[in-house]
């Protein structure tokens, strides 16, 4: 998404003194509120402003805008991303609604939603394929200068439209379930035969192989097998197993042992050439955009607590907004983010939707131990627990001790925390923007984001 400079960023040009700029004054009383009480307050808030954005005025049905915003920046675009990851959350919603309008009104979001997909599937694009990684709000293909191919969209856009037709093979709708196999397949197909491709990262910089887009891929194929089979087409299911397979051992690559965190990337070809620590936070989306019951790279991945760790140590000091109001650390994309930032060493601000995620990451983590039974202590994980204050030996903590309760507690605070970090930057209306100023605490970036609102409710499901 194009850099700008926001007319803050121009008064720091000018020399104005950074430090002396106070944290965002947020309404006192919505700081003020209890989390337990700003959750459903902003439940509310990030819901009606995420609805918004799916087939606003001005765009066709079925479009999910990232932004309403169209200048500094003009993020008035579908990006297949991110609606995949919104329109995720409202099979959700209808899935789980007991009210009758309710689920006829997210069934026709569905809907148009897959339709305009259809549409952009079958569209000549100037990436030649699925990989196209946004389009105009009416349908038409952008063919501006971008970061292309973006391969994680096809499948998160496959494992939406799996959720959803599995959803409608559990009601019965078997025809309505038939007219989604082809569209599946589709992107299926495109993950199958182009998984070895290099592309663009979803910050969409640099252009390489990319454990988020390979976990997203790996998992698209390991339910598209499953899906498969369920509606009789084995052979599509014997492929897309094999080829799980296949990004399984690719995956493994990315764990480096010497830094102790998984890295984002490998085999960079293009894009920029800043970006030395290899140290991201899409590592942990990707784990839980690709989320399953499965133990691999889940939640409780002793490399996956190390990384989060070493994401959390190293954003906490380098804003200076993490030195200011709750405990929790706003978490930024990478070190050296230069996006929307205000040096020329960069630093970038913490995001939105990262700290959200880091929220979920804990909540999703209490859950999956609960849900075990035990937890196991490494080598790799062991800081992980120490930084919570938790100092155990090697082995395993079962669901009978006193200490195992303890620990999912803590968890829960963890997450928590990250809620509270949100909630002190919000703006008073409760409305989210893309990121949250490293020095002011201010929000900036794209206004009303709606993959800030959507990761705040998916780690609010999650809580």
């Amino acid at each position: 998404m194009k850099f700008f400079l926001g007319n803050f960023a121009k008064l720091i040009g000018l020399g104005f003194a950074v430090l002396t700029i106070p944290i965002q004054a947020n309404d006192n009383l919505v700081r003020s509120l209890p989390l337990e009480q700003w959750l459903p307050r902003q439940e509310k808030v990030a819901l009606k402003n995420l609805l918004r954005n799916i087939s606003p005025p001005g765009a066709a049905k079925g479009a999910v805008v990232a932004s309403p915003s169209q200048i500094n920046p003009n993020y008035w675009y579908h990006w297949v991303r991110d609606a995949a990851l919104v329109m995720s959350f409202i099979v959700e919603q209808y899935r789980n609604t007991g009210d009758p309008n309710q689920k006829s009104y997210y069934l026709d979001l569905i809907w148009d939603y897959i339709d305009f997909s259809r549409t952009n599937q079958l569209t000549a694009t100037p990436s030649g394929g699925p990989g196209e990684p946004k389009f105009n709000v009416d349908g038409t293909v952008f063919m501006g200068p971008w970061g292309r191919p973006q391969n994680d969209g096809p499948a998160l856009r496959a494992l939406t439209l799996i959720q959803f037709a599995k959803t409608l093979l559990s009601e019965g709708k078997y025809e309505e379930q038939r007219r989604l196999s082809s569209i599946i397949k589709f992107d299926l197909e495109y993950v199958l035969h182009h998984w070895k491709d290099a592309c663009f990262d979803l910050w969409e910089e640099i252009k390489g192989h990319h454990f988020y887009t390979l976990l997203v891929q790996y998992r698209s194929l390991v339910e598209g097998a499953s899906y498969m089979g369920l509606v009789g087409d084995n052979s599509a299911s014997d492929s897309y197993a094999a080829g799980a397979k296949n990004l399984e051992t690719e995956l493994q690559r990315f764990w480096d042992s010497s830094r102790g965190y998984l890295q984002s990337t490998l085999n960079r070809v293009g894009g920029i050439e800043y970006k030395n620590s290899n140290l991201d936070s899409s590592v942990i989306l990707g784990v839980l955009h690709a989320a399953s019951s499965d133990d691999f790279f889940g939640v409780d991945d002793p490399r996956v607590q190390a990384t989060v760790l070493k994401l959390k140590e190293k954003f906490k000091s380098l804003y200076a907004t993490n030195q200011m109001g709750p405990r929790g650390v706003g978490i930024g994309r990478y070190p050296e983010d230069k996006y929307d930032g205000y040096s020329s060493e960069g630093e970038g601000n913490p995001w939105v939707l990262a700290t959200n995620g880091f929220a979920e990451f804990f909540y999703k983590l209490r859950n999956r131990y609960r849900s075990k039974g035990e937890i196991t202590v490494s080598q790799l994980n062991r800081s992980f627990f120490k930084e919570m204050g938790f100092t155990f030996p090697l082995g395993k903590i079962r669901k009978t001790e006193p200490l195992f309760e303890q620990v999912l507690k803590k968890l829960q605070e963890e997450g928590d925390q990250y809620f509270e970090r949100v909630k002190f930057h919000a703006d008073s209306d409760g409305q989210m923007s893309e990121q949250m100023n490293r020095w002011s605490g201010y929000q900036q970036g794209a206004r009303d984001l709606t993959w800030s609102y959507a990761s705040f409710l998916t780690a609010l499901r999650m809580r």
